[in-house]
């Protein structure tokens, strides 16, 4: 695995990329810590689907070499609330890993 196509796209296309992904739920994979998360911090699959498609950069992507994927963390306040989702994105693998859930 490799992110070498999609970290070198800037953030506008990368933000782009990752709305247009989750606008195909199938392809919003929750790993195990992100669905633990996600109970621990009271965070439903909408919120996290709502943050994907319409959430923006705070922070700039960060490159994870040991799993050879780019680490993206998006944000959006919605239901009183600031949350963030960590996914991790990949140029051979075009499903959107969810890593973890954040509330703010």
């Amino acid at each position: 695995m490799g992110y070498a196509v999609l970290g070198s796209k800037s953030i506008q296309q990368l933000q782009r990329h990752i709305r247009a992904v989750a606008a195909d739920t199938s392809s919003i994979v929750l790993l195990p810590h992100a669905k633990q998360r996600m109970r621990l911090r009271k965070v439903n699959i909408n919120e996290v689907i709502e943050v994907l498609r319409h959430g923006s950069f705070i922070r700039t992507p960060e490159p994870n070499p040991a799993k050879g994927s780019l680490e993206c963390r998006m944000q959006r306040y919605l239901t009183g609330r600031e949350c963030a989702v960590v996914v991790a994105i990949c140029d051979e693998q075009p499903d959107l890993l969810v890593v973890t859930v954040m509330t703010l």
